[in-house]
């Protein structure tokens, strides 16, 4: 099965769209997809890894919550990620809880080719379709 993401045109904003084979894989391309429109991500080493745990009272929450989290690090670790892994994503009485690991290296603008800031990803047009053959995950980041 094939993953991937891809890139649709919104007013102010970007809409992406991103498949994989299952729901924690479609969170790492999410991660990923969100992480191409900040910067090229080819040029980051994976060779910082920092661990994630976050919770969500859906599966919307929750992958707004690991997205923002991932974003919110490059600010407070001054870091570039390339590399995302989500390990589990567990169904809780309150809700679903990720346990996931970013790489990515120290930020270094000789080296790493930036493109766009992303504030945040919003609700808006955030959808999370699950088949037995695939995960579609479908969101908008505020630029």
């Amino acid at each position: 099965m094939n993953r991937g993401f891809r890139f649709h045109e919104h007013t102010a904003d970007i809409t992406i769209e991103c498949w994989a084979q299952n729901l924690e894989s479609a969170f790492e391309e999410a991660s990923l997809a969100a992480f191409e429109v900040i910067m090229d991500t080819s040029t980051v080493t994976p060779s910082k890894s920092i661990d994630i745990e976050c919770k969500g009272i859906d599966l919307q929450e929750l992958l707004v919550e690991w997205v923002g989290r991932i974003i919110a690090l490059v600010d407070i670790e001054y870091c570039f990620f390339s590399k995302f892994e989500v390990g589990k994503i567990s169904k809780k009485t309150d809700g679903f809880e990720l346990e996931g690991r970013v790489w990515g290296e120290a930020i270094d603008f000789d080296k790493h080719t930036t493109r766009t800031e992303v504030k945040a990803m919003t609700y808006a047009d955030l959808k999370i379709e699950e088949t037995p053959e695939r995960t579609t995950i479908w969101f908008t980041l505020d630029l």
